[in-house]
């Protein structure tokens, strides 16, 4: 994305957000509610890991958990798998197709690769179509014309922690822009403790990254880009002499290559063509040992990849109106034997045509229309249209009514899943299943909100209240498979399996149970209403400093269908946020990050986490020519140590302390 669109002087002009409806325009005018990270207070935060920086949005929660990725949600909902909010890298999408989650540990990037980052936050069918369901997250990362010369970064803390980096830019008399950034980290996650009678299970993660971009242009009107970008690390996971969860090692890469041409006709016309792909690789075996003294080897591996094509096409046709129209075409394939039953590919080919019309009758009022039809390749024909009314009450404050349809599509798991244990040609047991003609989820939304910045005192406002109505929702439920022809009424909340699979011959153990061996069956689970408002205020006074606070409070009303007891307590009564940027003298300054919710309870792998208080402290002293971006610092994550994360009786996150050096020439 092109440095001139960073929001690093946000006060002496208006940003601009890309995010909101695939047009440039000013948070003020765009139809949804959008929050902007930027440079500074990536710095500031002190966060490595790029997931982390969600904190520092409205109505986000954050939580990592040591057998697999770190999950992100908003309003709620949140489970081990963050696949309700569509996450982008430079507007390319990065989400898993095989759980529909982003892999964050696994992402070809590194925070210091970040330039901003643009967080929609509510559903976005209209404008990336079905996924885009609950928040579209978009990475924009540092275009390789804003930087020279070269980097290194080096983090260094207590437990074994490092993080080592360097970037390298091209010249700026070549006419091609280019930036070469690599890193290799490891963490200490969670470790191995008692916590009455409980084991809390270890996670030490390694992973090394490397990320190339370059940018020609080629003429006054054409630019061409290429990026790409490789992850590859260990995941040492799993309890000493546990037989459920014994010590293992993952092994996960991912790669992508992204291409783009961008073509400008006039100021406000231009048309882009994009094609990417990525492939995501993990290697986990597992020995099962519940039935000792047999021992049966459990095949985690899967491949992952897409492969997608994108047309783009924007113009102002008067001060009156302004359109965007596109098409894309994208390609999902998975293989995972043991969850999907299978030595073979699954795949799928989806299409979609998008678009949308901004229309201003009068000078303050604009009207935004816009919509994608898609054609998924298991749900099919699906449209998500929306509107919105701005209203300016001066040119940079405004009024927004919005509303429409969003969709969320299952991930190849969620309608392919027959996840089992085998020995020989016998299927032992059954863990997750498919259920048939699993529907998506919808969402219909609307909001009001009101944006402003006030320049003359250095305040950005944000403020909004919104209601949510969910369909379809898709969960899983335990089922079982009756020793015998079932002819009573089921208990409540219970419910048989389907037919098992042809080869089905349950472990003995299993059959001991009271109704037979158990299975969680994927399906629609009902439906719920979610209504609530947040607000945040941004606020900066050169020389003084910075703070930036929100606040989200959030209710769940579920209808009697929604079977799980936690659904409603998924998402907190409230969320608080708050980053405090204080200037000191000799070019020292401190940053202080504050982060609360409400008990909650995370779904499915998570559960109960009580009310959480999180203290982040970061002390930096910058060096060299101003605007270098040299420094050294001390940050401390977690003052008060180790803190709950995911799930109240299996989860201790270990807190943080390092020094870091960030050196430029």
């Amino acid at each position: 994305m092109p440095g001139a669109l960073a929001a690093d002087a946000f006060f002496d002009d208006i940003p601009i957000v890309l995010t909101a409806s695939r047009m440039a325009q000013s948070p003020v005018d765009a139809p949804v509610a959008v929050t902007i990270i930027d440079r500074e207070m990536i710095k500031a935060s002190g966060f490595t890991e790029i997931h982390d920086l969600m904190r520092l949005v409205p109505g986000f929660l954050v939580a990592d958990w040591a057998e697999g990725s770190p999950t992100v949600a908003n309003h709620g909902l949140g489970d081990a798998y963050d696949r309700r909010i569509k996450v982008m890298i430079d507007g390319r999408t990065v989400n898993s197709p095989l759980w529909g989650n982003t892999n964050w540990q696994d992402l070809p990037l590194r925070v210091d690769d970040l330039e901003r980052v643009e967080v929609v936050r509510g559903p976005n069918g209209a404008a990336y179509g079905v996924n885009a369901f609950q928040a579209v997250i978009n990475l924009i990362t540092r275009s390789p014309s804003t930087e020279s010369g070269a980097r290194v970064i080096s983090r260094l803390g207590k437990d074994g922690f490092y993080d080592q980096g360097f970037r390298v830019n091209g010249s700026t008399e070549s006419p091609i822009d280019w930036r070469l950034s690599g890193s290799h980290r490891r963490a200490d996650n969670f470790r191995n403790y008692l916590d009455d009678g409980d084991v809390n299970p270890r996670e030490t993660i390694a992973r090394s990254v490397l990320n190339f971009s370059a940018t020609a242009q080629l003429s006054t009107r054409d630019e061409l880009g290429l990026m790409l970008g490789l992850s590859d690390g260990t995941s040492d996971r799993g309890i000493p002499g546990d037989l459920e969860e014994p010590l293992r090692e993952d092994d996960a890469r991912s790669n992508f290559l992204h291409l783009s041409w961008r073509r400008s006709f006039a100021v406000d016309s231009e048309l882009t063509v994009q094609y990417y792909h990525q492939d995501e690789r993990m290697r986990a075996s597992w020995l099962n040992t519940r039935y000792p003294p047999l021992v049966v080897p459990l095949d985690m591996n899967s491949d992952v990849r897409r492969d997608d094509l994108e047309v783009q096409y924007s113009a102002t046709l008067s001060p009156a109106w302004r359109f965007m129209v596109g098409a894309g075409v994208r390609r999902e394939a998975a293989r995972a034997q043991s969850m999907f039953n299978t030595r073979g590919t699954l795949s799928g080919t989806s299409s979609q045509l998008f678009g949308s019309v901004v229309w201003s009758p009068v000078e303050r009022l604009k009207l935004d229309l816009g919509g994608t039809l898609e054609n998924h390749h298991y749900s099919g024909s699906l449209f998500s249209p929306r509107f919105a009314l701005n209203y300016a009450l001066t040119p940079e404050s405004a009024l927004r009514l919005s509303g429409g349809v969003s969709y969320r599509t299952p991930s190849l798991v969620e309608s392919n899943a027959e996840q089992v244990v085998r020995i020989g040609s016998q299927i032992k047991q059954l863990f997750l299943r498919a259920g048939d003609d699993v529907q998506p989820e919808r969402v219909k939304h609307i909001e009001i909100g009101y944006a402003a910045i006030f320049r003359e005192i250095g305040v950005g406002l944000d403020v909004r209240a919104f209601h949510k109505r969910y369909t379809d929702y898709i969960d899983d439920q335990r089922c079982f498979y009756p020793r015998q022809p079932w002819e009573r009424p089921l208990p409540s909340g219970e419910r048989l399996c389907p037919p098992a699979p042809s080869g089905y011959a349950p472990f003995e153990y299993d059959l001991r149970e009271q109704r037979g061996p158990r299975s969680f069956l994927i399906q629609n689970a009902g439906s719920f209403t979610m209504t609530g408002g947040e607000f945040s205020v941004d606020w900066h006074r050169s020389g003084w400093g910075r703070v930036v606070l929100s606040q989200a409070v959030i209710d769940i009303d579920a209808d009697r269908d929604i079977l799980d007891p936690d659904f409603e307590t998924s998402a907190p009564t409230s969320i608080t946020s708050l980053l405090l940027v204080k200037e000191l003298p000799d070019r020292w300054r401190a940053s202080l990050g504050y982060y609360r919710h409400a008990v909650m309870n995370w779904l499915n792998d998570g559960d109960r986490v009580p009310e959480q208080d999180r203290f982040d402290l970061k002390l930096a002293r910058s060096f060299g020519a101003p605007g270098s971006g040299s420094e050294v610092a001390i940050v401390a994550q977690s003052l008060g140590g180790r803190y709950v994360d995911f799930h109240e009786g299996r989860y201790r996150h270990e807190p943080r302390l390092f020094a870091s050096l960030n050196l430029s020439w």
